[in-house]
C-alpha cells in the first residue's frame, strides 16, 4: 500500500445531515513542506460498485466527501506531477453514519526538490496554468468536418480520470516501482510517454489536421499520426509506443481506433498496460475554444474492466510547442543511485 499517512482518526458519530446508510470522508492534506496542498484532487472508489466520489483540496488544505454508501473503498490523491508521491489507502471501510477523518502529509516526489524542478517550480506552474478559452464557432475543413487544428492545453479545462481497475500483477508491479523510487520511469531514459499517459496527464498538444490525416504532437514526444483516409489497421501491426491509429467520423465526432501498442509506456504514475491494449477515443470541438475527449481503454492483459478518461482541453492562442531534446544538458540520471 502506497500510503504516507500521519494520522487516521475514525469517528463513529452519526452526522445529522447524512443520509441513512451513508458515511463520509473529511480531512486535511499538506505538501512535503507542511503547506496546504490546495487544488489537489482526491477520490474514493467503491471497490464493489467501482463508483467514484471526488473532491478537491481547498486553499486551507481541507476536503470533504459526503454521502458515501457504506462499503469498502480505495482512497487516493491524484498527483500528476512528480513533485509529490501519490497517497493511496486500500480497503478503507466506511460504515453507516461514520466519518473517517484524515490528516495527511504528502511525501517528497522523485524530483527531490532539485533546483529548477522543485516545489517552487510546480507551484508557479500551477498558478499560471489558467487559460481562458477564446470564443467563436467551430472552424471547419473544406469538406465540412470540424477542424481540430490548434494548440490544446488541459489548463483551464476539466478532467475525469476515471478509476482504472488493474489486475493483481499490474498492482504488484506498481508497488514495486514505488519501492524502487520510480527509477525505471521511461521518461528518465528519454523514452516517449505513450498515448494514455499523455492524456492522463493532460499534456498540451499541437493538433494539425489535413485531408486524410490528423497529427498530434506533444513537447518532447513522438508525433502521433491518425489516418483519416479510410484505411484499416495492419493485420499484424508492429508493436509501437504510439500504436496504429485510424479515424472515422460520426457526425461531428471523430472516433479514433488504436491498436498495435507495445507494453513499454507507463499509463499513469506507475502502472503499465500490455500489447492487448485497444483504445477508442472520441473527439468533439463544440466551439472555437474547447476540445472534448472521451477515451476508453480495454486491455484483457492488465485491466479487469474498461477504463474511461474524459477531458476538456482549451485552445491556447498564446503558447506553442517548444523545441525539447531530452538528453541535452541532462543532469538527473547521475543522481539516481541504487539503494
Amino acid at each position: 500500500m502506497r500510503s504516507f499517512l500521519l494520522m487516521t482518526v475514525v469517528s463513529a458519530a452519526a452526522l445529522s445531515a447524512q443520509q441513512p446508510g451513508t458515511g463520509s470522508l473529511t480531512g486535511k492534506i499538506l505538501d512535503p513542506d507542511g503547506v496546504p496542498a490546495r487544488g489537489l484532487p482526491v477520490q474514493a472508489v467503491n471497490l464493489t460498485t467501482r463508483a467514484v466520489y471526488k473532491a478537491t483540496v481547498s486553499t486551507q488544505g481541507e476536503f470533504s466527501i459526503a454521502q458515501l454508501p457504506a462499503g469498502t473503498y480505495q482512497f487516493s490523491t491524484l498527483v500528476l506531477a512528480n513533485r509529490m508521491l501519490p497517497y493511496v489507502q486500500d480497503d478503507l471501510k466506511i460504515a453507516s453514519g461514520q466519518t473517517v477523518k484524515f490528516e495527511i502529509r504528502m511525501q517528497e516526489g522523485i524530483t527531490l526538490n532539485t533546483l529548477g524542478d522543485g516545489r517552487d517550480y510546480f507551484r508557479e506552474v500551477a498558478a499560471a496554468t489558467h487559460v481562458v478559452a477564446p470564443k467563436g464557432e467551430t472552424p471547419r475543413m473544406p469538406d465540412g468536418q470540424p477542424d481540430f487544428s490548434g494548440y490544446w492545453t488541459g489548463a483551464g479545462g476539466s478532467s475525469d480520470l476515471g478509476a482504472p481497475d488493474f489486475q493483481d500483477w499490474a498492482e504488484a508491479l506498481s508497488k514495486e516501482r514505488y519501492a524502487n523510487d520510480l527509477r525505471d520511469l521511461p521518461g528518465t531514459r528519454c523514452q516517449p510517454n505513450g498515448v494514455v499517459r499523455t492524456i492522463f496527464q493532460g499534456n498540451a498538444q499541437r493538433f494539425l489536421e489535413t485531408q486524410g490525416l490528423l497529427v498530434m504532437y506533444a513537447e518532447g514526444q513522438l508525433p502521433r499520426q491518425i489516418y483519416l483516409d479510410g484505411r484499416s489497421h495492419p493485420k499484424d501491426p508492429n508493436p509501437a509506443w504510439l500504436g496504429h491509429s485510424i479515424g472515422r467520423w460520426e457526425g461531428d465526432t471523430l472516433v479514433v481506433d488504436s491498436v498495435g501498442f507495445n507494453n513499454r509506456p507507463w499509463v499513469d504514475s506507475s502502472h503499465s498496460l500490455t500489447e492487448k491494449l485497444h483504445l477508442v477515443e472520441r473527439y468533439r470541438r463544440p466551439d472555437l475554444g474547447h476540445l472534448e475527449l472521451e477515451m476508453i481503454a480495454e486491455d484483457a492483459g492488465a485491466l479487469k474492466s474498461p477504463w474511461t478518461i474524459r477531458r476538456t482541453y482549451v485552445l491556447d492562442i498564446n503558447d506553442d510547442i517548444m523545441e525539447s531534446v531530452c538528453t541535452e544538458n541532462e543532469r538527473d540520471a547521475q543522481h539516481i543511485l541504487p539503494k
